[in-house]
């Protein structure tokens, strides 16, 4: 049955006539395209002409025609973005979004933490397949442009893939010692799970990952070689300082997953359809909304006379009146150290940790890994006479709070003010995307994760 089709005036036409509409439609959304990618190098230095600083980096195809590029990957990173890395942990968490577009892009992002647990990224990469080599180049501009300390020892976290192992090994900034290289725990199990397929083996592997107590590791490891043997022998040829808090877990201040890049993505999934410059300046818009109600925040945090920053400030409070509970017992002034006793909930003495203020360490396991001084630490440091607020580390503090958010930016003057660049660039014709007519279906690669799946009640 044949189907009336309007025009945007109301009127009938036949289908061979909305075909042509429809053709003309997508002739205007391509020339869109080319347009914007033509305009992308005037786009570039005139973000970096406003707000000088900002770091963009180029790596063309060269063609027949020597002032004529083809796009293959663009950096950028902000000044402001670039001058915090030094105020903040040194936690780095990387991922990429496909983009809806004409052409087979991925956006690669950088992401770190504040001082008050809030994500922020510092550098983006647009780049024409996730292969081995735009990562290993992103990397490069990120160890080049931001990590301009030599003695920052940086934790990289991401999706334990192939290809980002393969890469890591070529980056220094990155390899022990000056960082390290560390997965996410919930596609580690995720990648587990698809291979044994076993929810209660997968639930001992994330408390394994997440156990902070290295007597209780064991444990849950020698579970995990009752329940199934062959998946031990699995486990084991991994390094454990890659996946697990209680061996070497420092470097990754407790976070366990790459969700903190993964909130970025959902952040900008709105952008990924749109042209190559509005992706951009869309990245640029939802750093300054980060700048401007972040700086509006640490206001009211100093005007409460705050010495660090609200997640900070909130756990140290709540330690300390954990703290209160506790029984200590000194062993020796030279070294601090202690026994911590905990009361249970009907007053008795349960647990007893060991304390050493010194090594700043307990052997709850917590209070390295996390930096924040636990409620046993809290207690020893009452009781030798020190104020325990000094060794918390200085990345949550107040003033480096402040100091990250003090950069400005400044908006991009109208493109008639724009410069002229010394090379034109277009499109690579190779990586045009084929698209199936129709609403478009989803890029996302569903595994287990997105299955629901059922656990025994315990």
């Amino acid at each position: 049955m044949q189907q009336n089709v309007k025009d945007s005036f109301g009127f009938d036409i036949s289908y061979h006539k909305a075909w042509h509409a429809l053709k003309a439609a997508g002739e205007e959304v391509y020339k869109t395209w080319e347009s914007s990618v033509q305009k992308l190098p005037k786009f570039m230095a005139a973000l970096q002409k406003s707000n000088p600083g900002t770091v963009v980096e180029w790596l063309h195809l060269d063609t027949d025609i020597p002032d004529l590029k083809i796009l293959n990957y663009v950096f950028w990173a902000f000044r402001p973005c670039i001058e915090i890395f030094r105020y903040c942990s040194n936690l780095i968490s990387i991922d990429r979004t496909h983009l809806y577009t004409m052409y087979k892009h991925k956006l690669l992002v950088a992401v770190i933490l504040d001082a008050n647990q809030q994500i922020l990224p510092i550098a983006f990469a647009l780049v024409d397949e996730e292969s081995l080599a735009p990562w290993r180049w992103f990397l490069e501009m990120v160890a080049k442009h931001l990590m301009l300390d030599d003695d920052n020892r940086i934790c990289l976290i991401s999706s334990r893939h192939s290809r980002l192992i393969n890469v890591i090994n070529f980056v220094p900034a990155f390899t022990f010692s000056h960082g390290v290289y560390r997965f996410c725990l919930r596609q580690f199990c995720s990648n587990f799970n698809t291979k044994y397929k076993n929810i209660q083996l997968k639930d001992l592997y994330w408390r394994a990952g997440a156990e902070q107590n290295d007597r209780k590791f064991e444990r849950i490891m020698e579970e995990i070689r009752e329940f199934n043997e062959e998946a031990i022998d699995w486990l084991q040829k991994i390094d454990k300082a890659q996946w697990t808090l209680s061996q070497y877990g420092g470097w990754r201040i407790g976070i366990l997953t790459t969700n903190m890049s993964e909130c970025i993505n959902g952040v900008l999934k709105g952008s990924r359809r749109l042209p190559v410059i509005a992706i951009v300046r869309i990245t640029l818009d939802r750093t300054v909304h980060y700048f401007l109600e972040r700086t509006t925040r640490c206001h009211r945090m100093m005007r409460d006379n705050q010495q660090w920053a609200d997640y900070a400030f909130r756990l140290f409070v709540s330690r300390q009146d954990e703290a209160m509970h506790h029984i200590e017992q000194k062993f020796d002034y030279t070294q601090q150290s202690a026994f911590v006793t905990i009361r249970g909930l009907t007053g008795d003495l349960s647990r007893t940790y060991v304390v050493k203020l010194k090594h700043r360490q307990c052997s709850c396991g917590k209070w390295g890994n996390h930096g924040i001084s636990y409620s046993h630490a809290i207690q020893a440091c009452r009781h030798f006479g020190v104020n325990a607020s000094n060794f918390n580390p200085s990345y949550y503090d107040i003033q480096a709070f402040k100091k990250i958010y003090e950069g400005r930016f400044d908006p991009i003057w109208v493109e008639e003010y724009w410069d002229d660049v010394d090379f034109e660039l277009v499109h690579n014709p190779t990586r045009v995307a084929r698209r199936n007519p129709g609403r478009s279906r989803s890029t996302w690669i569903h595994n287990e994760m997105d299955s629901p799946q059922s656990r025994a009640r315990q």
